[in-house]
Parts: structure tokens; sequence; C-alpha cells
């Protein structure tokens, strides 16, 4: 049983008629691989490699000698083991033919390429561990491809073997890395690519001049028994097929496109709705004040004329403001032509009164009206307390010079 060391992705199915979830609940699941990491016991997925290629000397003193004279060949196997998909380690020996030239140090032949450097030649046994990386599982996921790049790192005790000169007591420490071409053939079977550098300690080429390598070698891989990964899995509900008649089919698909219509109209409401130009309203303020007339008279009274210029004083304080005169007449006495009549002069008669005592006549308006007058007192009542004051006032003086004369 494997174990998983990363959140499984939990997929949620949606369903879109209840009757087809009933329906649904009936098949058999079906399963798919997950994609995450797991792990493995310990005695699954071990693999064994051999390669071989070669390698190419870049210490410091390998460019006095010719490029074909640092070619060497270069053998390697090698065991490994994945504890998941995207981890691993690999242990093995290496076999590096080491070519170049040097000043003096190990491996020096008494041949002189110039007057200074010397021919090297010598070959190294190295044990090392890497450790490995799968750059596709991590950033894709698992799954079986037929490439993967895998990275690696490592280290190893490079001991010289053989050569010219004294190469006793040549054990020193090395370290490498490189990429990994890894091409499936099947289940069990690889070939690799494998492109390294290795860096060597001083004490194998001659002091001052570490050993470093570029190689290239090519192998198979065979994967023993136990091989792979079985990843968790997650259920996938059935496609529900043959659950409907054609008649039944026939009424679900009639009922989609009588909602998606439906929608279309109100989608179509809501758009005609924004692009509708705003309504203005325009509010109608209350009566500042009512004149009353005597029957079949349009004549206006000493006390009208009074209030009339108490409310020019008004009008002219609020330029901004236009204003309405409604003549109204009493419709169950006269005639309605003379009713008519009676109405538009008694407008003009408030018309004018107003004008004479300096109100614009821009900001009056005059129209007449046959409903009903009621006596309405909906102004604010500091407006109404304001008018009252002022008409109180002008009425008091009008009597008062009447009275002294």
């Amino acid at each position: 049983m494997k174990k998983t060391v990363s959140a499984i992705l939990l997929t949620g199915v949606f369903a879109a008629m209840p009757a087809m979830v009933a329906a649904a609940s009936q098949e058999e699941a079906k399963t798919e691989p997950s994609k995450e990491i797991v792990l493995n016991k310990f005695k699954d997925n071990w693999m064994i490699s051999l390669e071989g290629g070669v390698d190419f000397s870049l210490g410091r003193f390998d460019s006095h000698a010719d490029f074909g004279k640092r070619i060497a060949p270069v053998f390697g196997l090698n065991v490994e083991k994945w504890f998941a998909p995207v981890i691993g380690l690999r242990l093995g020996a290496d076999y590096y033919g080491m070519k170049g030239a040097a000043l003096w140090g190990n491996g020096m032949s008494g041949e002189m390429l110039d007057n200074t450097y010397y021919k090297q030649s010598y070959a190294l046994i190295t044990p090392a561990l890497d450790v490995m990386g799968d750059l596709a599982s991590l950033f894709c996921g698992y799954r079986e491809r037929v490439y993967s790049p895998i990275l690696y790192v490592g280290m190893g005790i490079p001991v010289a073997v053989s050569g010219d000169g004294d190469i006793a007591d040549c054990v020193n420490m090395g370290m490498r890395g490189g990429l990994l071409n890894r091409f499936r053939l099947s289940d069990a079977w690889a070939i690799n690519l494998d492109l390294r550098f290795d860096v060597f300690e001083e004490t194998v080429a001659g002091e001052g001049n570490h050993a470093k390598t570029l190689s290239a070698l090519v192998g198979v891989t065979y994967k023993f028994k136990g091989r792979g990964w079985n990843a968790p899995v997650v259920p996938v509900v059935a496609p529900v097929v043959g659950k409907y008649s054609d008649a039944e089919g026939d009424a679900l698909v009639a009922q989609l496109r009588d909602a998606n219509r439906k929608i279309a109209d109100l989608e179509q409401q809501l758009a005609e709705c924004k692009n509708r130009p705003a309504e203005k309203i325009v509010e109608e303020q209350a009566p500042v004040v009512t004149v009353y007339y005597n029957i079949n008279s349009s004549e206006l009274q000493g006390k009208d004329r009074v209030v009339l210029k108490a409310v020019a004083k008004a009008i002219k304080a609020n330029k901004d403001t236009k204003y309405v005169i409604t003549g109204y007449a009493d419709s169950e006495t006269g005639t309605a032509a003379f009713n008519a009549k009676l109405r538009k002069a008694r407008a003009e008669r408030v018309y004018d009164a107003l004008v004479s005592y300096g109100v614009s006549p821009d900001q009056l308006e005059q129209k007449t009206s046959d409903a009903k007058l009621l006596c309405y007192m909906g102004v604010s009542d500091e407006i109404l307390l304001c008018l009252f004051i002022i008409g109180a006032y002008e009425w008091g003086r009008y009597f008062f010079e009447i009275m002294l004369k």
C-alpha cells in the first residue's frame, strides 16, 4: 500500500437534474490515477544501469595538450533506488581515463609536450553516491513518460589505479553533477544519455591543478519487479447512458430551451433598463399663498395686495425659483365659458400685481384649473411664519395709514 505525502485533489461532480443524480448513483464508479506524489515500500523501484562513453579533461594545464590527447574512456555501473517519482538515490562506481598536461604531479610521463609541460595519463576508480530528482514528475505530476529529465548531484572518492609516474596514495574527494536523459523502452527497460561534470582534488593531478572532466555516457537501465507507482485513485461517476426515452429527453431539452429563452428575455429587459435615460422629476412646491376673490369678480382687495407685497419680497429673495400662478373659479355656479374666463382673469391680476412689485416675469408662470380649491397648508412652518409676520406688518401699516388720514 502506498502512502500519500501530498494532498489529493478532490474532484466534485455536478448534476444538472435530480433525476440524473439518482440514475448516476446506480452506475458503477470508475477510477483514474492521481498525479500526486506517493511513497512505496523499500523493495520497490530498484534498477541497475551500465553505461560507457568518453571524458574530456578540463584541468588547469590540460589546454597545453592537443584536443584529441585530452579524450579518454569512461565506464560506470550503478544501482538506483527511487523512493518517490521525484526523488531517488544512485550508488555506483565509475572508471575514468584521465589524459592531459601537467607542470608536475602524479601520472606524469617523461614525455614533454613543450618546453614546460609534460604529458599526463592515469586512471581513476570512483565510488560515488548521487541524489537524483525527476524534473518531469516534480513539475508536471507523475505518469509513465517516454522521456524523463533527471538532475543529479553527488560526491565520490576517486582512487588512482594506473598511470605513469608515482600514483601511490592518490585517494581524494570529488564532486559531480549532471543531467541524466532517460528514454523509456518498456516497463522494464530504458536507455540513458548521461551528461556529467566532475571536479577532483589536486592530489591526483598535481598541486595547484584540480582535475576537471566533462563526460558523455550512453547506457541501458533495467528495472526490477515492483516497478511503477500505484497512485491513489479518485472516483469518477460514469456517464448516464440509456436512462431516458426519446420523449423524456425531448421534454428535458424543451425545458432547457424555455429556461434559456426566459433568461435571454430578462437579460434584454435589464439591458434596456440600463440604457433608458433617467426621467427628470420636477417637484412642485405647495402654494405660497392663496388669494380669495368675491363671487364673479377678479378684482384684488386692499388686504390681498398687502399680502402679495410680502409674497413679492419672498419671491425676489429666491431668484432661482420659478412660481406658478393658478387661477380657480367655483364650477358650481355660472357657465363653463364664464368660469374659464374668470379663472384666467384672476391669475392675470395676481401676475400683474407681483410684476408691479418688482418680481421678474421669468420667475412667474400662469395657468388655470377647474378643480376645487382646498385650503392647502403644505408649505414649511418657517415659510408660513415668515409670510404671516410680513403680511401682518404690512396690513397693520396700511390700516394705521388709513386711520391717521
